[in-house]
């Protein structure tokens, strides 16, 4: 008897657990303001390139449609190794910490993030130090969209502005919008942005242009994890097959990683451009970097969010049938 893919085992499993729920045809599942069939994506084996941590809310809205998520991290989220300069510029959020400052009269106008992984960090940075976060010094709060939002609000901060497009570009022209309906101006404004080491640098360049301080610090690095072991040699394998039927990217650093593992694996990039495969994106920088790439993009959200990138893809699921993988 030949040997069963592990991999496939527990997509069956996944599959299995949908058959018994009265919902997974029949019932309704609200997306947006819309209620979609449960079963929209019954049968299409999806990859799922986030973090082993965050594959999970993707998975899930996936699986609620009848999906068969297969999670293939790509990236890890690593703290600094010396953790020196954000200590030194989130300590400087706290009076304690600024009556020996010598910049003292200087304190953050913003506090911005651009990622619940940033939030995330810091935030816990700030308790393991004795940090009471409720005892912050006034200082404005803004985040790059509602899941990074979300992730401070479950630390007890809310943030005072969110643009209403999720990029870093929408970020700086939102501050200075704010800054001019307030009657003032981000010049000379100190502001402090912990971020991902490697983070374009759109959003300090416009920042600066308009005048203000900002203070970037490394909060984090991300990092390759997909190597030629038995999971990715079960990719490779269903890719080959034509088996996977769309891959999800939900950040560059998501396709900068997958794209290094498939060529290491010195794979045809023609597995990449079958008709059958789909490429989706969280959106216009995401996409951008995997055409970059070579890859051709499918689908991209139009609200750059997990639950925006379930929409478009399920959007494109009704308007394209030959998507859907006869049972």
């Amino acid at each position: 008897m030949p040997e069963k893919d592990p991999l496939l085992e527990r997509q069956q499993l996944h599959a299995d657990s949908l058959e018994g729920d009265d919902n997974a045809d029949g019932g309704l599942y609200t997306m947006g303001q819309t209620n979609v069939q449960h079963g929209i994506l019954r049968g299409k084996r999806i990859l799922v390139t986030r973090t082993r941590e965050q594959a999970g809310v993707l998975s899930e809205r996936l699986l609620a449609l009848g999906a068969m998520p297969v999670e293939f991290p790509t990236i890890r989220i690593v703290p600094p190794h010396n953790w020196a300069s954000l200590d030194w510029a989130l300590g400087r959020l706290f009076p304690t910490a600024m009556e020996n400052d010598d910049q003292r009269d200087c304190p953050y106008a913003w506090l911005i993030f651009t990622s619940a992984n940033g939030v995330h960090i810091c935030c816990e940075r700030l308790l393991e130090r004795g940090y009471d976060l409720q005892a912050m010094c006034p200082v404005r709060v803004a985040a790059i969209g509602p899941a990074t939002a979300a992730a401070l609000t479950h630390y007890g901060i809310h943030p005072d502005l969110v643009p209403d497009i999720y990029v870093a570009e929408s970020v700086a022209a939102a501050l200075i919008h704010d800054s001019q309906q307030r009657g003032e101006s981000l010049q000379g404004k100190r502001i402090l942005l912990p971020r991902a080491a490697e983070a374009r640098n759109v959003l300090v360049t416009e920042l600066q242009h308009a005048g203000a301080v900002v203070d970037e610090v490394a909060a984090y690095t991300t990092v390759s994890v997909a190597s030629d072991d038995q999971q990715g040699r079960e990719i490779v394998k269903l890719l080959q097959r034509g088996e996977i039927d769309m891959i999800t990217f939900t950040s560059s650093s998501t396709v900068r990683n997958f794209m290094q593992w498939f060529r290491s694996c010195a794979i045809d990039d023609t597995f990449l451009h079958q008709p059958s495969l789909k490429i989706a994106c969280i959106g216009p920088i995401t996409s951008q970097t995997a055409r970059e790439l070579g890859l051709d993009v499918d689908i991209e959200a139009n609200e750059f969010t997990i639950d925006g990138l379930v929409e478009a893809i399920v959007r494109a699921s009704l308007a394209d049938a030959p998507l859907q993988r006869e049972e």
